[in-house]
């Protein structure tokens, strides 16, 4: 007899898996489908998340292994420090398990397509925690530029940034950049085919660890795209995005869900239904993990922004504009 309940487990008990836990647990009372387990090594850290969540129908276990193991559980969504990505979903997959992987996918592109072939080939579903193509004002715009709403799209310009001690053995560019790369391949359709892009460590003072990136991107098109990304920027938290075209420009808070339209200097404010963007990812993944349908957040996607991450990084290190290529079933259209 089939089971009515499918099983999700959320692997890593930090702040993020924590609240991607309660997400799951809020939307389980909603949908009645699924149940929820988490995985943590740390005993203490089980125990008060235990006592902070206060939720009987959470089930708790220190052994990926043993999660991997239970015929229980159909999906795995890893929420674990960028250096475990590959090696967790791997496992994951070869035990028939669906994944959704946090962002970055891997912090290499060669590992990230492995994985996206071997899910493949497997007939699993592999995500990634691309949050922003499930934001309602993100969605908007796309729709906005797609009905040519803005003219020829001309440029764009993203600011990603926030007042936050550099994690360890992190650097700004896998951490904060996948978001901004991602929105820009989920507003323009198209992948960057060349990169300009200049970082800094002002407090490590090491290589590879920029705690501040600045990034230009070629499109096809002749569309240009710019990205800043910072953990030292004093003042709000900034998730901007502004979109040039011909005849308007559109301004997306993507943090707070809004849009504004400005067109002959005059602007305009889109109505937008601001959405939980967790449950949204987190409905996806679900529905995925039952029907196998197509995914607008699949791990060609994922395994094309680490490729792309890659060249910034490059760019960055020569100190030139660099063309990007490599991966050429990845490039051009994006289509789930």
């Amino acid at each position: 007899m089939p089971r009515t309940k499918v099983g999700i487990a959320v692997v890593g008990g930090g702040y993020w898996g924590t609240k991607l836990t309660r997400e799951y647990l809020s939307l389980s009372k909603l949908r009645g489908d699924f149940e929820v387990y988490l995985v943590e090594r740390s005993q203490e850290r089980r125990e008060s998340i235990q006592k902070e969540i206060g939720d009987s129908n959470l089930r708790l276990s220190q052994d990926y292994e043993e999660v991997l193991r239970n015929d229980k559980i159909d999906g795995v969504h890893i929420a674990t420090p960028n250096t475990t990505h590959y090696e967790l979903a791997l496992g994951a997959l070869e035990k028939g398990k669906h994944v959704l992987l946090e962002k970055p996918m891997t912090l290499s592109s060669r590992s990230a397509f492995e994985l996206t072939r071997m899910a493949k080939e497997n007939g699993l579903v592999l995500q990634v925690g691309h949050i922003f193509r499930f934001n309602n004002a993100v969605e908007k715009a796309r729709q906005l530029i797609r009905n040519n709403e803005l003219g020829k799209t001309l440029y764009a310009n993203l600011s990603w940034a926030s007042s936050l001690h550099p994690p360890e053995d992190h650097d700004v560019v896998f951490d904060l950049a996948p978001h901004p790369l991602d929105i820009l391949n989920c507003l323009l359709d198209k992948w960057p085919s060349a990169v300009y892009a200049r970082g800094k460590s002002y407090i490590r003072k090491t290589d590879l660890k920029e705690e501040v990136a600045f990034s230009c991107f070629e499109f096809p098109d002749d569309i240009l795209g710019h990205v800043y990304v910072s953990w030292l920027h004093r003042g709000a938290k900034e998730r901007n995005v502004t979109i040039v075209g011909e005849t308007a420009t559109l301004q997306i808070d993507a943090l707070n869900q809004k849009l504004t339209l400005i067109r002959d200097e005059a602007a305009r404010e889109i109505p937008v239904v601001c959405n939980n963007t967790i449950q949204s990812m987190q409905n996806h993944f679900i529905d995925g993990t039952k029907h196998l349908g197509p995914s607008s957040n699949s791990a060609i996607i994922g395994a094309m922004s680490v490729h792309v991450l890659e060249f910034v990084h490059k760019s960055m290190n020569l100190g030139q504009r660099i063309e990007i290529i490599g991966e050429e079933e990845g490039l051009g259209r994006n289509t789930p």
